[in-house]
């Protein structure tokens, strides 16, 4: 009997009250400093403004969940927009960082959309030798980000600068479009 209440002790400490901690989206790696309703807009070469209005900006809070629950962290930052005037949208965009305390791969993202029928993505994935630690992860990104995919037939290039966010994309017919300020 004394062998049982052991191991009904011992079980009941392993699967009590143990948590996963996630953390909240660090703010030292603010790519995406946006807010709904704000107006993004961009120029060419031939001073035609695109603009798009921010509906969506979501940083991810902290939570904690069960160790044995079958979920992972997952911190991340995204943000969408509406159609513009050119029935073009940014359908979601995203920083996530992976693993929860310790990373060990970011992925940022752009979906694209043309009228709501047709979209695509940009895609940029960094995995990291080793895990670090979620708070130290901007020393391993870059001021500046480009992602490209020629094989696209809406956009085939971003330039994201930590702080400002998409600051130009590139079109399938070759026009870059920069960020007005």
């Amino acid at each position: 009997m004394k062998k049982v209440s052991i191991i009904i002790i011992v079980l009941f400490s392993i699967s009590g009250c143990n948590k996963i901690y996630c953390p909240k989206f660090p703010t030292n790696i603010n790519y995406f400093p946006y807010y709904e309703e704000q107006e993004l807009r961009f120029m060419n070469t031939q001073d035609v403004i695109r603009s798009f209005i921010i509906t969506n900006k979501e940083d991810s809070k902290s939570e904690s969940f069960a160790w044995n629950c079958d979920c992972a962290c997952e911190i991340s930052s995204n943000f969408s927009t509406n159609e513009n005037q050119d029935s073009l949208g940014i359908r979601v965009a995203y920083l996530r960082l992976y693993d929860g305390e310790y990373v060990s791969s970011i992925n940022i993202g752009f979906n694209f959309q043309y009228s709501c029928l047709y979209g695509e993505y940009l895609e940029k994935k960094i995995v990291l030798d080793s895990p670090v630690l979620y708070n130290e992860i901007y020393k391993y990104l870059e001021e500046i980000i480009t992602i490209e995919n020629e094989q696209n037939q809406l956009v085939k290039k971003l330039v994201i600068i930590k702080g400002k966010g998409l600051v130009s994309y590139t079109t399938a017919d070759g026009e870059e479009w920069k960020l007005v300020e």
